[in-house]
């Protein structure tokens, strides 16, 4: 018999039933014996007692009329015919007068109290006649038959209890067999469903509890291959739209690369334009309903490649063996198609469009990560060039070199921020009137693992470009914070009266910035009234309700708020009102050249009486030249900032 049938569930049915049988024998076999024994020990005691009524009466008149010789003779007798060992006479005195089977000389054994269940059982009596005692009568009995009674009893017992148990295996076994018979379907059913076999099924015969049980299996086997069914529909296709995921895409892109044998193999990358507007306006299932709605007008293109939603707002399609012509003819009809999507939510009608991104598998671009990269990059392309629009990957362009070192420029920065390799510095900020203090601005330096400085123009953009800003901006902050408590451990007062911090957009954009600040001024102790966070005017105004919020508050801190790069686009003059700041820093396009430039003079003419006129103080940015200086000082600006005040330098340094 298998291991496996040893394991099996009508295996150890039968073992159980068997060992409980053995048990309940071997306790009535016990106790039949434990019976039979005194039964038999009764007998030996009764044989006993008869021997000795009769021993007594045919001994006690010899022994009264002193005849020993027939008295000898008759022990003699009684010795031959029973199973007596021995049979002794003794007077009073105790000398043996007549003896069969004992040496006279030899004084007789004293008599015991209880039987054994072999050898010889010594006892004694006294011999009386008329009232009188003349002596006594020793035997030893043989109890020989008590052990062969018990030999006999037990070769029955043994006997009878293999067969009773052979006879209930055999009747266990055939009705193990009888009762889980249909077990062995369910076993191999379920064996098969372990496989992955997930439309194995069980026939259902009877109604008793094995049939139930198959026809639950069924049941739970059909509802398992229905789960399965739906896993691995959910696990390639996206829940929103149901198009394929991310996951299909590449999985599919990958082994379309590696069967491709030098055939073309074109892929679009396709970011939707305006999305945000919709999302952050009418919410995320206005955004939700949206993206459906393309992915319907999309789904028509299936047929020309495979298409997926990578997630957020962007598509992927893939197409092998086409021309770039008429790839790029595809990529134009995906515009137009997301273009005809007329989206209405609450009574407003969006027009949404779309942005594309075309890069061709080969040499350089043979993985599917490779690929994807240089796609998203032509999207990218296709966004900062006016969106609406193909564009293709071209990694000879300069914008394409310029992406590709930002991308390089990643691990070098994320390896800085984990090893401690940012290091801060600030710029002096001068006051241009006798009144005000000198602030100063806190800039970022990244440290190689050699110790070679880089400067911000060439981690800032990449940082910026994928979205590791928000964490750069936290780190500098915290570090700015704990540079002021450090002053104050060290018993002096901040070098200047006022220390502003640049925030980033994608920053402004995050709604637990504000709650991160107030967290490390408390951790550090730094109060309000010594910060100043600059802002841009573009970031401002790309999320007004989420600048406002953030200026309001900065001011509930005690903190001052700066407009920086004002002047580099109209917008933020007719939201300035709104924007509460302490400050506008003058972009240095304006500034470079006022000494010579009439027009960039009156820019900054005019932005000062804008200031003035809303109680605002103005900075000038890029102050290169001395002579700057004074004709800044008599347009009425009133903080001056570039390397003619201050070359910037380390904080810990001020």
């Amino acid at each position: 018999m298998s291991s496996r049938s040893h394991g099996s569930l009508r295996w150890r049915l039968v073992m159980a039933a068997l060992l409980i049988q053995a048990a309940m024998l071997v306790v009535l076999v016990s106790n039949a014996g434990r019976l039979i024994d005194d039964h038999l020990q009764s007998q030996a005691r009764a044989r006993i007692g008869a021997y000795e009524h009769a021993f007594q009466s045919g001994v006690a008149g010899l022994l009264a009329a002193r005849d020993f010789a027939t008295l000898r003779e008759l022990l003699e007798a009684w010795h031959q015919a029973t199973d007596v060992e021995y049979l002794a006479v003794s007077e009073g005195g105790g000398r043996i007068i007549a003896a069969s089977g004992w040496s006279p000389e030899q004084a007789p054994p004293e008599p015991q109290e209880g039987l054994v269940g072999s050898g010889i059982a010594h006892q004694a009596f006294d011999v009386e006649f008329a009232g009188q005692s003349y002596g006594r009568l020793h035997l030893g009995v043989r109890m020989d038959f008590l052990e062969r009674a018990r030999a006999e009893l037990f070769i029955q017992s043994l006997v009878i209890s293999v067969l009773a148990l052979l006879a209930s295996a055999l009747l266990l076994s055939v009705s193990g067999y009888w009762l889980t018979r249909r077990l062995d379907g369910l076993i191999r059913a379920s064996d098969d469903i372990a496989a992955g076999q997930y439309d194995s099924r069980v026939p259902v015969q009877g109604g008793d509890e094995v049939a139930r049980l198959a026809d639950n299996f069924n049941a739970m086997s059909a509802a398992v291959a229905e789960r399965v069914a739906e896993l691995r529909f959910q696990a390639r296709h996206d829940p929103l739209t149901g198009l394929h995921n991310r996951r299909a895409f590449e999985l599919e892109l990958g082994e379309a690369l590696q069967r491709r044998a030098g055939a073309s193999l074109y892929v679009l990358y396709v970011d939707l334009d305006q999305f945000k507007a919709v999302n952050d306006n009418c919410g995320h299932a206005a955004g939700d309903q949206l993206l459906r709605q393309v992915a319907e007008r999309l789904t028509a293109l299936q047929s020309l490649g495979f298409l997926a939603r990578l997630g957020g707002d962007e598509f992927g399609l893939f197409v092998c063996g086409a021309e770039e012509a008429a790839v790029r003819a595809l990529g134009v009809r995906i515009i137009d198609e997301v273009r005809s999507v007329s989206f209405a939510w609450d009574g407003q009608i969006f027009t949404i469009g779309a942005s594309v991104g075309l890069a061709c598998a080969d040499a350089a671009h043979a993985t599917v990560t490779s690929l994807l990269i240089a796609a998203d990059s032509a999207c990218y392309a296709a966004k900062e060039r006016g969106r609406g629009r193909v564009a293709v990957y071209a990694p000879g362009e300069d914008w394409f070199a310029q992406r590709q070192r930002d991308l390089a420029m990643l691990p070098r920065i994320a390896g800085a921020l984990e090893s401690g390799r940012f290091v801060l510095y600030f710029q002096r900020i001068r006051a241009l009137d006798a009144l005000g203090g000198d602030h100063a601005e806190v800039l970022v330096r990244m440290h190689e693992e050699d110790g070679t400085v880089v400067p911000p123009a060439h981690f800032i953009p990449a940082a910026e470009r994928f979205n590791r800003m928000p964490e750069l901006d936290r780190w500098i902050i915290d570090a700015t914070f704990a540079q002021i408590a450090a002053w104050r451990e060290a018993a002096r007062e901040m070098p200047f009266s006022q220390i502003s911090i640049n925030l980033s957009g994608a920053s402004l954009d995050d709604p637990t910035l504000a709650d991160f600040i107030d967290e490390r001024m408390r951790v550090h102790g730094v109060e309000g009234e010594l910060l100043c966070f600059e802002i841009t005017e573009s970031a401002a105004v790309a999320d007004l309700e989420r600048a406002l919020a953030f200026i309001a508050r900065a001011h509930e801190w005690g903190a001052a708020l700066a407009l920086d790069d004002f002047g580099s686009g109209l917008s933020s003059f007719a939201y300035l009102k709104q924007f509460r700041v302490d400050y506008l820093k003058i972009d240095g396009q304006f500034v470079r050249n006022a000494a010579n430039d009439a027009s960039d003079r009156a820019v900054i003419e005019a932005m000062v009486h804008l200031a003035q006129a809303h109680g605002l103080r103005t900075v000038a940015e890029f102050v290169a030249e001395p002579a700057l200086l004074p004709m800044l000082r008599a347009l009425g600006v009133d903080y001056a900032q570039g390397y003619t005040v201050h070359k910037p330098a380390p904080l810990a340094s001020a």
